[in-house]
Parts: structure tokens; sequence; C-alpha cells
């Protein structure tokens, strides 16, 4: 029985090889634009009579007013809350009664409304797709509904660690820039947001020359071109130009941001510095780099922080590379005296990784997860339609479809290190540790002696400084 209890615990320790690796055979995309500027992908996949089209506009979060972060994330919600001559509940009720469904949903670069249907039933159900992107009704009572519910979740999420973490980090690294605010905006923005504006940001955005129309499933390229002239061939381009967003500078130094949260029961750590672009040539070093950092269970920073030292739950790396710039992340949660020291372990990883080659049997399994992950990805037609989405909104080939893999396979230890030497290093990066200061002031040590502390009452994530103005005091 001993011998049994060792050798399962062995076996723990062991992870199984990986297996061989399958080929992905995947069918070509054919696309067309229309007169108006539409751009149609399609994708023919004929073994289910299940269809998914996804209409996507190329503008997100990173065109939110100024002093309006959110609004992008208010109107793709609203667009399925009345459109054309039905209310919400008609909508709902049109497309159940299709037996599909509609979603929508905005990010960084995109706008999305995605559609799953029986091909039987396509028609009829592009048909509510169209209405529901290109006339929105955004009722006045919807949109005050819509601001109540969203601000009763941002009193939750500004009570979480992690959030004012990563919200803070995203500030510190953009400043002003397209994506240094909240996605969902704050409840200050949130709060300002008036129904003229995002009247007034889909009638700048919402336009057939700053849109894709994906079509993955059981439909031929001549069907999905005649759909896309039917319902979108009439979708009139407007006469002005789309609005160009001023350039901002990013800002030139890194800081150490604390922010004081006295009922935090953890506190949250985020390491991180401006990247890539998704367009970079580095690219796919980038992604391997990142995977090799926090892309799983057995990744540096979670085997280092996690299993050594069993200080959090799970570390992790995210490449976030968007269309105008990008991220990198590395983030974890801990115990309020230890967020400092994570801060210091998970630098040490960046100049660990630019130090020396990643070895062979470290950098196989994470490019091995990577494929992996892109292969499972790729099952649903929903999934090879929003893969295709994102590449057409970020101007990349879509050839990526059948490069993806290939790409990674081909990218070579010595060229992570490259990756890391010139983008990751631990100096250019910024922490922010939200937690109770009194647990770990102490803690912060030579490393962050210059660290600014800001109470939680005070935290202003719409501002650059990330600090609320100062009231003047009137004297009697």
């Amino acid at each position: 029985m001993m011998g049994a209890r060792v050798l399962a615990e062995e076996d723990l320790q062991t992870p199984p090889a990986a297996g061989e690796r399958r080929e992905i055979k995947l069918p070509e995309p054919v696309e067309k634009t229309l007169a108006n500027g539409v751009r149609v992908i399609v994708v023919e996949r004929p073994a289910l009579p299940i269809l998914s089209a996804q209409l996507v506009i190329k503008s997100g979060g990173e065109v939110d007013p100024a002093d309006g972060a959110g609004a992008m994330e208010m109107l793709a919600t609203l667009l399925m809350r009345g459109a054309g001559k039905r209310s919400a509940p008609q909508i709902a009720q049109a497309i159940e009664a299709l037996g599909g469904s509609i979603e929508t949903g905005a990010g960084w670069d995109a706008t999305a409304a995605k559609l799953t249907i029986m091909a039987a039933q396509a028609a009829a159900g592009l048909e509510i797709l169209g209405e529901v992107v290109r006339r929105p009704t955004l009722a006045a009572a919807e949109v005050e509904r819509l601001r109540a519910e969203t601000l009763d979740e941002l009193r939750v999420k500004m009570e979480e660690p992690g959030t004012l973490a990563k919200a803070a980090t995203a500030r510190v690294i953009f400043g002003d820039g397209p994506y240094g605010h909240m996605l969902g905006g704050t409840p200050k923005s949130v709060a300002w947001l008036s129904r003229a504006q995002l009247v007034k940001l889909h009638g700048a955005y919402f336009r057939p020359d700053n849109a894709v129309l994906v079509f993955v499933g059981s439909v031929t390229a001549e069907q999905g071109f005649a759909w896309a002239e039917k319902f979108f061939g009439d979708w009139k381009k407007p006469g002005a130009p789309l609005p160009v967003r001023p350039v901002v500078e990013l800002p030139s130094k890194p800081r150490v941001v604390v922010i004081d949260m006295p009922k935090a029961g953890q506190a949250a750590v985020v390491v991180g510095k401006a990247a890539i672009a998704r367009k970079a040539a580095d690219y796919f070093p980038g992604t391997v780099a990142s995977a090799v950092l926090g892309g799983g269970y057995s990744a540096r920073l979670n085997a280092e922080i996690r299993v050594k030292r069993g200080l959090t739950y799970g570390a992790s790396s995210s490449l976030g590379a968007q269309r105008l710039g990008g991220a990198f992340i590395a983030a974890a949660q801990t115990k309020n005296s230890a967020g400092p020291e994570v801060a210091t372990l998970m630098r040490a990883e960046l100049d660990h990784l630019a130090a020396e080659p990643v070895p062979a049997d470290e950098l196989t399994p994470r490019t091995s997860t990577l494929t992996g992950e892109y292969g499972r990805s790729l099952e649903t037609n929903d999934g090879l339609a929003s893969h295709l989405a994102s590449w057409a909104v970020q101007d990349v080939p879509l050839a990526a479809l059948q490069n993806f893999i290939p790409d990674v396979l081909a990218v070579k230890a010595e060229a992570v290190q490259k990756f890391a030497a010139e983008h990751l290093r631990s100096a250019a990066t910024s922490v922010v540790i939200a937690g109770q200061v009194e647990s770990l002031r102490a803690a912060l040590g030579e490393a962050f002696k210059d660290a600014e502390i800001i109470p939680q009452a005070a935290l202003d994530l719409d501002s650059i400084s990330l600090r609320s103005p100062v009231k003047a005091v009137k004297k009697k």
C-alpha cells in the first residue's frame, strides 16, 4: 500500500507526456467587399446545419469619449434593448421563435453582434441582426435602466482588489491613451454619460465602411454574399470620414502605486508595462514569452509563487496586443503582507527570461499549450468566426487562420529571450498593489520606497494621477 501511495504522489508531480500533435485542416475563407464598404468573409462548414454570423464594428472601448469610459460597452448592451419597431422583449421573442440567439458586446477595437441559428432560419435571423446593429432605439428609459444596473455592478467591483489593481495599472501604463480607462466604465463616467452621447457614438462609428460581416457554417460563399447584399447592401455610407482619434503620448516613467483598501481580505498584485500591437513583427515571440511566464499551472510565475512558496492560488500573465498598441500584465492575489514580495518575484522572473534562453523541455510544453488552445477554439463555428473577425478588425491577413500554429512552433528560445530583453525588463515595469497598507507597509522596503500610497476613498480611475481632486474648503 505504501508503495502505491508513493507512486501516486510521484505521478501527481510528473505530468503525462504530451500526445502526438494532430494536423488541423481548415477551409479557406472567401471574402468580398460590398459597394458601401462592408467587408464580408465566408467559411463553409457543411457538417452541421448551423450558421454563425457576426457583424463587427471596427471600433470598441478605445473610442469612448474622454470623460465617458464604458460608453461603447453600454451602447453594445443597448443594441438588444429595442431596435426598429421591436422592444427588447419583442427582439428576444422573435429570435427565440426562430430557435436562434443573438448576443452583443464591446471589447477593445471592436463591437460585435453575434447570431447563432439553424441555417434554414438564417434569413429571418439576419433581418433581426441588421435591425439591432443599424437601427437601435436607444430609448431614454432603457438608457436609465442600464445606467442603474451598471452602477450597481460597479459598486461591487469597486470593492474588489483585483478590479482596482488592473484598472489602475491600465491608467498607469496608458495614461489618457485609448486603452487607459476601464472598458466597463467607472461610477463617475457611467453617471456622466447621456443618451445624446450614445446616439452620437452610434452615428459616428456604426457605418458600413467600418463593419465586417463574417459567416461560418452551413453556407456557401454565393449564399453568404447574397445575404450580405440583401440585409446590409442598402446601408448608407456617410459622406464624412471616420473620426480621427488624437495621438496621445504614453507615460514615460513607470510607477509603483499602492491602493489602501482597509477592508481587503487579500492584496491584488499587478506588474505591467506597455508592449506591442498585434501587427508587430515579434508578436509570436511575445505570445510564447507570455505563455512561458504565466500561461498555465506549470508556467514560471505560478511555479515560483504558488508551487514553491504557497503565496497565491494562481499567478498568470497576458500579452494584450491590440490594434493601436498593447500591454504585458502579470497578476496574482496573495495575503496582504506578501504583496511586495509577490511583485518582487514577478519582476525577477521577467529578468530571468531576458537573461537566458528557455530550455527546450520547457518551451515545448508552452507552445503545445498555445497550439492546443488555438485548435480547440476553432472547433465551433462561433469560435472560428470570432478569430476571423478579430484579425479583420486588427488588419491581420486571413492567412493567419492557417499559419498560427506553424508561426508559434517556429518561435525559438533565442527569440523569446530577445523579446523579453527588449520589452519585459523589470526596471521598466509599473507595479500596482491593492490591499491593506497597514499589513504591507513594512514589506515595501527599499525596492518600493517611492511607492505612491492612495487611499481607496481618494482613488480616481478617470484621472492619470489616480487621485480625486482636492476640494478647497470655504472659510466661513
